[in-house]
């Protein structure tokens, strides 16, 4: 799997990674990156992410992934591999994002996401 050049997220996902960037100050891409890792410690089928909404915020590859694309591509391989996941690395990741994004509810403040 090769990572994509660009992920278009939800209006959903855009909207709580905002509200996260609000009350912690990190930015949209870092909280994504953390959403993907919840998503992916979860283990759970990403069928219940609605990634058909495309009306939110576009990553770029080097933003979402900055210098540990290489990690994140090897994660997101496995994943899919074990889950016998057969969709694309934009839907996977967009997904990933989305189930990661609703984990994230519960952050008030940047001490909420010492885990």
């Amino acid at each position: 799997m090769k990572l994509p050049a660009r992920v278009t997220l939800s209006k959903n996902a855009t909207d709580k990674l905002r509200l996260v960037r609000t009350r912690t100050g990190l930015t949209p891409n870092i909280t994504a990156r953390i959403a993907i890792m919840l998503a992916v410690k979860d283990g759970k089928s990403i069928s219940n992410a609605s990634v058909g909404d495309t009306d939110g915020q576009v990553l770029n590859r080097d933003v979402l992934f900055g210098e540990h694309a290489d990690v994140y591509q090897a994660m997101l391989t496995q994943y899919a591999h074990d889950n016998k996941i057969d969709t694309s690395p934009q839907t996977l990741v967009a997904a990933l994002v989305e189930i990661g994004a609703f984990k994230l509810g519960h952050v008030k403040k940047l001490q909420d996401l010492v885990f």
